[in-house]
């Protein structure tokens, strides 16, 4: 997995899970990594699916195991869970669908959204693609107000076409039997 640098608790900070990571996480948690990855970026999770995916990935991104546990354990109560689950979303989502490469250096703020952005901004407010593909347009720019107004990473206006076009790449997710 690539490194995947976010802003987090005050300042930007790399993230990362490995195969040791991912096999840790397993065993801090109980269960296996799809299902805390679908708990994770559905907003069905538990504390411990975000605190120790934070963790391991902190460590995984270079930072060593006690300064990764004192600044959770400063940090976790100190912004509202959601953001924190966005982040382990994030480096979870890189873990199991890599992250997309950006077509500039990341400086242009009208950029067209990604369909992770889409993805991850869903995932916050518990939408499924079904969810999406049932919204109207008006729904989806207040959808994206509010996930601006409660992030520190702003996602970029969509035109109805840009929409249609990301509704055109929000394939659902098949059920596993």
């Amino acid at each position: 997995m690539d490194l995947l640098i976010r802003n987090w608790a005050g300042k930007d900070r790399a993230f990362r899970l490995s195969l040791g990571g991912v096999m840790d996480l397993e065993e801090a948690i109980g269960d296996g990594i799809n299902p805390i990855y679908v708990r994770v970026v559905s907003g069905a999770f538990g504390v411990r699916d975000i605190y120790h995916t934070l963790r391991l990935a902190l460590i995984g991104g270079g930072m060593d195991p006690l300064s990764a546990k004192r600044l959770l354990d400063d940090q976790f109560d100190a912004k509202p869970y959601m953001l924190h689950a966005t982040v382990a979303g994030e480096a979870l989502s890189a873990l199991i669908t890599g992250i997309e490469e950006s077509d500039d250096d990341g400086s242009a703020t009208d950029a067209p959204m990604r369909f992770s952005e889409v993805s991850q901004i869903c995932s916050i407010f518990n939408v499924s693609p079904q969810d999406l593909r049932d919204m109207r347009y008006a729904d989806f720019v207040n959808l994206v107000r509010g996930y601006n107004a409660g992030s520190d990473t702003k996602a970029p206006h969509l035109t109805e076409e840009e929409f249609i076009d990301v509704l055109n790449r929000y394939e659902p997710m098949e059920a596993e039997e």
